[in-house]
């Protein structure tokens, strides 16, 4: 699914080099969550960055789902980054003015879909995550834990290949955290890839590989086994 080789990024400044990538190699096969370690400016921001298309890289393959984006336009990796990613941010992004149902729509209408498919994939996507009877709802009628899971249903409209999570609980408290990690192992298990960037070391040993950055490098592979964590419905 995500194929990384011998990758480089080296930010420049009229007297320093900072490599915050270095001979960084990774394969996500499809299926799997990964978790990705680290301390702060170890690179996994940066690691999170070129994964999702947002950054290049300087020396190196990167290959999303058998496509490699080495040498693509912007409008090919924005296109391919629309098609197979879906994004899940710690601080939710959502459009406060806008309903839930809206939320959801704003990047289907970017891609162009009708309003029939659009209906379809919010509904679904909405559903997936037990929000479906809120739709009408304004984010600042929410809780936190279902705000995330509105930037979830979100992402997960676009029908991903691949889900990459940034701190997805960082804002949230010990509940509504278990309640969206809760909701993450369901759709993993459902078959989503999902990568996420992470501080706690919980929900790092409860996936199923935990990868470390220090220095822009991998230092340390841990695979754990199978999930066994109970699920339970969103309320």
């Amino acid at each position: 699914m995500l194929k990384m080789n011998n990758i480089s990024r080296i930010f420049r400044s009229e007297t320093i080099q900072t490599h915050a990538l270095r001979n960084f190699d990774l394969n996500v096969s499809a299926g799997e969550f990964v978790a990705v370690t680290g301390p702060s400016g170890s690179g996994k921001s940066t690691f999170l960055n070129v994964a999702g298309l947002l950054d290049g890289f300087d020396e190196g393959d990167y290959s999303l789902d058998g496509v490699s984006v080495k040498g693509l336009s912007d409008d090919e990796l924005s296109r391919l980054r629309n098609e197979k990613i879906g994004f899940i941010f710690q601080n939710y992004n959502l459009i406060p003015d806008f309903s839930i149902f809206d939320n959801v729509d704003m990047p289907l209408r970017y891609r162009g879909f009708n309003s029939k498919e659009r209906k379809r994939r919010i509904e679904h996507a909405l559903e997936q995550v037990g929000l479906a009877s809120r739709h009408n709802y304004l984010p600042s009628q929410l809780s936190g834990g279902q705000q995330q899971r509105v930037a979830i249903a979100r992402a997960l409209a676009g029908e991903p290949k691949i889900l990459l999570a940034d701190e997805p609980t960082g804002n949230l408290d010990s509940l509504m955290a278990r309640q969206v990690m809760e909701l993450l192992f369901s759709l993993n298990q459902q078959g989503s890839t999902i990568i996420m960037v992470t501080h706690d070391s919980d929900q790092a040993r409860a996936v199923n590989r935990n990868v470390q950055i220090i220095d822009g490098q991998i230092t340390d592979h841990s695979i754990y086994a199978p999930m066994s964590i109970p699920i339970q419905q969103p309320a």
